[in-house]
């Protein structure tokens, strides 16, 4: 178990943990990291809402570990630089307002980006799903996609039930497209709790707008295309 400690309030930039050194009389982000399970946790200093991350390689900490402040000094996320990905591990929100505003952002990037990788596949739909998840830690949007020919394939293996063809569970996992759902989990706990569940509603509703507006149009569908919603149990 280790507590690393990172100023709230330090020189506009970007740094690499060690670089702020001892600060004092200055408030903290407190990461405690432990050892046995590779798992970070922290309390969000604007909220107190407990933020969990998890998968930390124990080698690469603390020195993979970055803090960016704005021209105001004020820490504005934390990063963790895992090879060539960094992963967020904390972001400061003045307001609900700029968390709803970065959150949604964010989902329309992810779902341009996801937009992108279905049009490439150059396939005539017949089923085109997204999936969710939200527990108030754990996050997952998903898509996935379905030809004539999978969705064929899941009602013969279901004994002829064409229900069977509208449940994404029922495809493989190997095509399915999932949103970052750490940096999504990390900015919804950095956020108000209260208005967390709400604020992934409403990013769930964001994406599938402009993944539709993105894709709809450029890919070929079947007559009995259908772009199912569903949320996972």
């Amino acid at each position: 178990m280790g507590v690393y400690k990172i100023p709230l309030r330090f020189t506009a930039g970007s740094f690499k943990f060690s670089e702020p050194g001892r600060v004092k009389n200055g408030e903290c982000l407190e990461l405690d990291y432990d050892d046995e399970y590779q798992m970070i946790t922290y309390n969000a200093p604007m909220y107190g809402s407990e933020v969990r991350i998890y998968t930390v390689p124990r080698e690469l900490m603390p020195n993979a570990l970055s803090a960016v402040y704005g021209s105001d000094g004020v820490l504005g996320k934390v990063e963790f630089s895992e090879g060539e990905r960094k992963r967020l591990f904390y972001i400061w929100y003045k307001d609900i307002g700029a968390s709803e505003r970065s959150v949604l952002k964010f989902i329309k990037e992810q779902a341009d980006k996801i937009a992108k990788e279905v049009i490439g596949r150059k396939q005539t739909l017949a089923r085109l799903f997204v999936g969710r998840f939200y527990d108030g830690e754990a996050v997952e949007i998903a898509v996935r996609t379905a030809t004539t020919e999978e969705m064929q394939e899941v009602i013969e293996y279901y004994n002829g039930d064409v229900s069977a063809a509208d449940n994404s569970g029922n495809y493989s996992v190997e095509k399915m497209i999932t949103v970052d759902h750490e940096a999504l989990g990390v900015m919804l706990m950095c956020t108000n709790g209260d208005f967390s569940s709400r604020l992934f509603n409403k990013a769930v509703e964001t994406f599938e707008e402009r993944l539709k507006s993105r894709v709809l149009d450029k890919i070929g569908k079947t007559e009995d295309f259908k772009f199912i919603s569903e949320e996972y149990d």
